[in-house]
């Protein structure tokens, strides 16, 4: 008995919006599908032209990546579908489906729900409400995506000045920094030491002792520098982490919500059950009885 009637084609959100007049005929136009264990019901790459609900058994979407591994990206049971967008589009498919057990699905050629939008306007309405509806909500979430990089979201409130200090912090830290030194200091000492009329800066070489002074004095104003970039750029990251916490704490309230929606659908369906569970078991005392 299929299990993919007018009512759970409506829990599909491209044919959420249709009346049961309109999702009865388009469960009427759709063909039974059945695939053996490790078959491939959709590959990667090849035209999209139908659209798939599971009927029974499970499958798994999967895709390869730049190193040429499965990732698998979701297992999907009865109820589910794949292969809605690029049915709708005409385009390749973006991932490969495969049976994990004998798996029944019934198919929607493109062609056949073209036909069917063709007779139902209402329908294709209801389509194009629900395609709008999710290109807005992908918007939305483009519009207030926060994982953003806290090196360029820094870098664009840099100044010339802070660029400069940033590069000879640097520079002042490393071993090329220092043997430049170390070569200044011993030539400079040399020299004072066996031509001091050149130089004209004798023991205890007050000259090179200003001069080693000055520039520790200007280098520590630059990594003094740096060092306030670097604590800005820390601020930035930090509330770049407390808008992506808080983002991850409203999409959680709304799974939240999501799975208490589930559990009431299952208790409807664990209800609708037990009273045919009961109907039946009626049914047999009274042929019992008789």
């Amino acid at each position: 008995m299929s299990i993919v009637t007018p009512q759970l084609l409506a829990e599909i959100p491209l044919f959420s919006n249709m009346d049961r007049e309109e999702l009865g005929e388009l469960r009427s136009i759709m063909t039974e599908r059945i695939y053996q264990p490790g078959q491939i019901c959709m590959k990667a790459g090849e035209q999209g032209t139908t659209f798939q609900v599971i009927e029974r058994g499970e499958i798994e979407i999967w895709l390869t990546d730049t190193e040429g591994k499965k990732v698998t990206l979701d297992v999907i049971g009865p109820g589910k579908f794949f292969g809605e967008l690029s049915m709708l589009s005409g385009e390749t498919r973006s991932a490969s489906a495969t049976s994990e057990e004998q798996v029944v699905t019934l198919e929607l050629s493109r062609e056949e729900f073209f036909d069917f939008l063709r007779r139902r306007p209402d329908a294709a309405i209801d389509v194009l409400t629900e395609l709008g509806d999710r290109l807005k909500h992908t918007d939305d979430i483009l519009r207030t995506r926060v994982s953003r990089n806290a090196n360029e979201a820094h870098e664009q409130t840099l100044s010339v000045g802070q660029r400069i200090a940033d590069v000879i912090a640097d520079f002042s830290g490393s071993m090329p920094f220092l043997f430049i030194n170390l070569a200044v200091f011993v030539a400079w000492i040399a020299l004072n030491v066996t031509v001091p009329q050149i130089l004209h800066d004798p023991f205890p070489f007050q000259f090179l002792t200003m001069a080693v002074s000055l520039e520790a004095i200007f280098l520590s104003i630059f990594v003094l520098i740096s060092q306030n970039r670097q604590a800005a750029k820390d601020r930035i990251k930090a509330d770049l982490d407390y808008q992506v916490n808080v983002k991850a704490e409203m999409e959680m309230s709304t799974m939240g919500v999501q799975i208490r929606e589930i559990e009431r659908k299952l208790h409807l369906i664990h209800c609708d059950v037990i009273e045919v569970k009961e109907e039946r078991e009626s049914g047999q005392e009274v042929n019992i009885v008789g």
